[in-house]
């Protein structure tokens, strides 16, 4: 690739990846971070909603692309039209070519010219130079640390640091289904490219059959392929996952203390985190003492990204079937790592008292 074209590539990637880590903060002040990207995707003849809603997000739920584009979901697409596509799953397929590897496959979306445009657009810089004692948000494959600038740092010394080609290039290999990273790859193949700020186990759906935006809904729901949606009952407690119309799965949840602190309506999952962190007092993903338990599922609340409100963890298994949260739903560990494998971004969600 020529030296014009990988700054053309790095400059296309920006706008792709100007993704920010939005605060996730509750009434009593713990904080999570989940990563978001815009994707640009220009309509072309015969696609579809549905069909652009199975291929970048694997669910087929158009209604949430109509809704982030102000587009009516019975009109038909005009081609050439841009789209936005935000936090998808999949970035792009590449279509494998005689002579690639999976490594220059990785170079060619991941390289660290991208790297250091992401921490300037992650971190609001508009000048190159770092200052000693700035606080940087660095962004990783499977979520983000912050780092203190120290004198003599650079935006490349620290793309040097935390910019492992290889740890992408294992993202790509792992949820294509490649046997390892050095594997070898045919001509012709479709790899798809993930979205590297969301866990692998987010991303396990992509190495299936590979979608075209021109997809068309299936005639009719099979009960191989139910329809799944969530209902939460904040007077009982319960949290209950329905799956062709009928209750397959319920579970025991703690709720708002206060009441109206657990907002009620019909939402959707729009993030997924593994392994959150709490962020008030530093504690990390994974940490016994983490009051976010295991896994974050953010709800689709008004004017909120899915950063306040959620599905969660917790390390107080005895607050399950009280009112005991500042508004989020609590699940035992175990139980919110079912659903979060279980359901995909994009999920309905009614809450009711």
């Amino acid at each position: 690739m020529s030296r014009q074209s990988k700054w053309v590539l790095s400059i296309v990637l920006l706008v792709v990846f100007c993704t920010s880590f939005p605060v996730m903060t509750n009434a009593q002040g713990y904080t999570e971070t989940e990563s978001f990207s815009s994707v640009s995707y220009s309509i072309k003849p015969g696609d579809t909603l549905y069909g652009i809603a199975k291929k970048f997000y694997l669910t087929g739920d158009y209604e949430q692309v109509a809704r982030t584009n102000g587009l009516d979901p019975k009109v038909s697409l005009k081609a050439g039209t841009a789209l936005k596509l935000s936090n998808p799953l999949v970035l792009d397929q590449y279509t494998v070519k005689q002579g690639d590897t999976l490594y220059a496959i990785t170079n060619h979306y991941f390289n660290r010219i991208y790297y250091m445009n992401a921490l300037m657009a992650y971190n609001h810089i508009t000048e190159a130079d770092l200052k000693a004692d700035m606080a940087l948000r660095v962004p990783l494959p499977a979520g983000e640390l912050k780092y203190t600038v120290h004198k003599g740092d650079t935006l490349y010394s620290l793309s040097t640091k935390y910019f492992k080609v290889q740890d992408y290039q294992q993202m790509i290999a792992k949820v294509n289904g490649i046997e390892t990273a050095s594997a070898s790859i045919k001509a012709g193949q479709v790899v798809q490219i993930p979205n590297p700020f969301y866990s692998i186990e987010d991303c396990a759906g992509i190495a299936g059959p590979v979608e075209t935006a021109a997809a068309t809904p299936p005639a009719s729901t099979s009960t191989s392929a139910k329809l799944v949606s969530i209902e939460i009952d904040i007077t009982r407690n319960k949290l209950y996952v329905i799956a062709g119309g009928a209750v397959e799965k319920s579970f025991d949840i703690a709720s708002g203390r206060k009441k109206g602190s657990t907002p009620t309506g019909s939402f959707e999952i729009i993030t997924k985190i593994k392994n959150p962190w709490y962020m008030a007092k530093e504690i990390p993903g994974g940490d016994p003492k983490n009051p976010l338990g295991s896994r974050w599922l953010g709800l689709s609340v008004p004017n909120t990204q899915g950063t306040k409100y959620g599905i969660h963890g917790t390390n107080a298994p005895s607050s399950i079937g009280t009112n005991a949260s500042a508004g989020c739903i609590r699940m035992l560990n175990k139980d919110v790592e079912w659903l979060f494998s279980t359901v995909p971004t994009g999920t309905k969600v009614k809450i009711h008292a």
